[in-house]
């Protein structure tokens, strides 16, 4: 299985509308169990994460998920730059949100979203990114495709402009 992080990047592809997934799971599931994930502190590598606040899901970032998702399982890749070479703030920028400070996170494999989630926290940098205490939203997809990875899971984190800046 292959992992990628990505912290203060954005990419995105116009791509068309996402066909109906297998593996996309209920939006109340990702609402509750990121929570559960926040409120508890975490190590991630080195360095112990204390809890954080609960995340609000955002339309908008669920799209550009999806589409990225989308656009990874077309491509059998798990990487952070998208085909016409965007990153994650142009996706975003693309879609219209104004950001502050985003981050991605992106699985390939992982058949439930407790598998993604755990290897997201076995990894410093994908662990760190679901503990930023900036963020306050975010939007989640995962995409069958018949490549080998068979699922692939993008996560957007991100702080909408406007809002305090905590670090």
């Amino acid at each position: 299985m292959r992992l990628a992080c990505l912290l203060l990047l954005t990419s995105s592809a116009a791509l068309a509308e996402p066909a109906p997934t297998d593996c996309q799971p209920a939006g109340e599931a990702v609402r509750a169990a990121l929570a559960a994930l926040r409120a508890q502190p975490q190590q991630c590598g080195a360095r112990l994460w204390p809890a954080v606040p609960a995340l609000r899901e955002s339309p908008v970032l669920g799209t550009t998920a999806r589409r990225f998702a989308q656009e990874l399982a077309a491509r059998d890749r798990i990487e952070h730059v998208g085909a016409a070479g965007d990153s994650l703030r142009a996706r975003l920028r693309e879609a219209g949100y104004a950001m502050r400070l985003s981050a991605e996170n992106l699985a390939g494999g992982p058949e439930t979203l407790d598998e993604a989630l755990a290897q997201w926290l076995a990894s410093p940098a994908h662990c760190e990114n679901l503990m930023l205490a900036e963020v306050q939203e975010f939007g989640l997809a995962c995409i069958s495709g018949p490549g080998r990875f068979q699922r692939y899971w993008v996560l957007h984190l991100a702080a909408p402009a406007g809002g305090p800046t905590a670090r």
